[in-house]
């Protein structure tokens, strides 16, 4: 007997599935309505069932979808940003500053600006995302990106591109709310793998970006990198527009209701939730002080002639220890709490750090980079995890606004703390990189002990 509604005339089998299932229905009907129509028909059973679950993995707010739909907004718009970041002390230069210490200076204040800006203004994007929905505001992030970054290259003074980096900070909360979007976008216990995949297109960016900026600036001037950027941004957010579907809190079909305001000292009051700012603050400056420290330590080696293309080949593998940690560690947290991966990690990549003040050549402190980025690339995305799992979705949006202060803070204060010990003693700020990795050990394993036996997916 055939289904009703089915085309007959057709054998079973694969081949015969998309003419003999009503694609319109499919969509639409859940699993228990097709195992009542299994026990009315079972001929249907199957094939049908199978084919629905087939068509719901293609459905927009399918939440491998929405991942992946982020992980692309973050690795284009932020291959973009390195387009032009590791080369602003060369447009400032451009811009008519010829003195080395005053382009050290410039360089330092517009590296820092726009994270500040964005740190102290991430707490009150949350709130708004909470209450408005956190896809508007990744949409008004990128839009400004587009036209700040675009303004960038059109700059005549580095006083107006100083100006410009401190607008581009007012757009703050990107990075917060796509983890945020991440994090409850996801299955409880895929939240570590939802984290990680975000954060890998992220770290991965550092590799291609630069080389693929430099070859822009290169040949068509560095203006043109930001003009580049800015079109990626806008790739970026047509990506974000078309594949991403936010899924609101609550049934299906019910109508958005905006989040209560959560007070600021309801965020705090949640387990250890400082601790894991703190976390998040050390993990950026190590990231960002070794970008910092490792092209001074290249310079400093004899008989190194391409001094830039041995310091990016060694910051490009660091990327990829750090992107495969975080890959590794995402999956891994599903056995073991992401805190004592975190432990472990911290444990063992201060020393590394420190030994990178050590003479070992090129060849070593590649060699000492990577191992570095495999136990301390997971970091961020470990320290995300736990937000995740002590904070309701609800109030995310508010909560990972204040994880990217300390995120944002840890930006802008690594280049500023790491470049002045680094003025005094270059294996000094390495061995202080080393001992910050133990503070936030020693942190972790006696300041916030609930953590440690918190599972990935409470």
């Amino acid at each position: 007997m055939a289904c009703a509604g089915f085309v007959p005339g057709y054998s079973d089998g694969v081949a015969a599935v998309s003419h003999r299932l009503p694609w319109a229905l499919v969509g639409t009907l859940d699993a228990k309505t097709w195992q009542r129509l299994a026990e009315i028909n079972p001929g249907c059973n199957s094939l049908a069932y199978d084919a629905n679950r087939g068509m719901r993995r293609l459905r927009p707010d399918d939440w491998r979808r929405n991942v992946w739909a982020l992980t692309l907004t973050v690795f284009i718009s932020f291959v973009g940003f390195q387009f032009f970041s590791p080369f602003l002390p060369l447009y400032i230069r451009e811009l008519g500053v010829t003195d080395p210490a005053k382009i050290a200076l410039w360089a330092g204040l517009q590296a820092a600006v726009t994270p500040a800006m964005s740190g102290i203004l991430s707490p009150l994007f949350g709130r708004l995302a909470d209450r408005f929905g956190r896809k508007m505001m990744l949409i008004r992030s990128l839009v400004g990106f587009v036209v700040i970054v675009a303004a960038m290259g059109l700059v005549t003074s580095v006083e107006q591109l100083f100006i410009a980096r401190l607008v581009m900070g007012l757009f703050a909360g990107f990075t917060p709310m796509v983890m945020a979007l991440a994090t409850t976008s996801a299955p409880r216990d895929k939240v570590p793998a939802a984290i990680g995949m975000v954060q890998s297109a992220q770290l991965l960016s550092v590799a291609v970006g630069p080389a693929v900026g430099g070859y822009v600036a290169s040949h068509f001037g560095i203006r043109y990198a930001f003009f580049a950027t800015a079109g990626l941004c806008a790739v970026a957010l047509l990506g974000l527009i078309v594949l991403f579907r936010e899924v609101p809190a609550g049934p299906p079909g019910a109508p958005r209701e905006p989040a209560p305001r959560v007070p600021l000292g309801r965020i705090f009051q949640y387990p250890h939730f400082a601790t894991v700012m703190a976390l998040l603050f050390i993990a950026q400056f190590l990231d960002r002080g070794l970008g910092l420290l490792i092209p001074l330590q290249v310079a400093h080696m004899p008989g190194i002639e391409k001094i830039a293309a041995t310091a990016g080949a060694i910051v490009s593998i660091g990327a990829i220890a750090a992107t495969t940690s975080a890959n590794v560690a995402a999956r891994l947290s599903r056995e073991i709490a992401p805190s004592r991966l975190l432990l472990i990690g911290l444990l063992v990549g201060g020393p590394l750090c420190a030994a990178m003040a050590l003479p070992l050549g090129w060849l070593g402190l590649l060699v000492l980079r990577a191992l570095a980025g495999l136990c301390l690339g997971a970091a961020i995305t470990l320290s995300y995890s736990l937000g995740a799992a002590i904070v309701p979705a609800e109030h995310r949006g508010a909560a990972f606004g204040w994880l990217g202060l300390g995120l944002q803070v840890g930006t802008a204060a690594s280049p500023l703390v790491c470049g002045a010990l680094a003025a005094v003693s270059l294996p000094g700020a390495f061995v202080f990189d080393g001992m910050l990795a133990w503070v936030a050990a020693g942190l972790l394993a006696f300041g916030a002990r609930g953590l440690r036996s918190r599972p990935a997916q409470s």
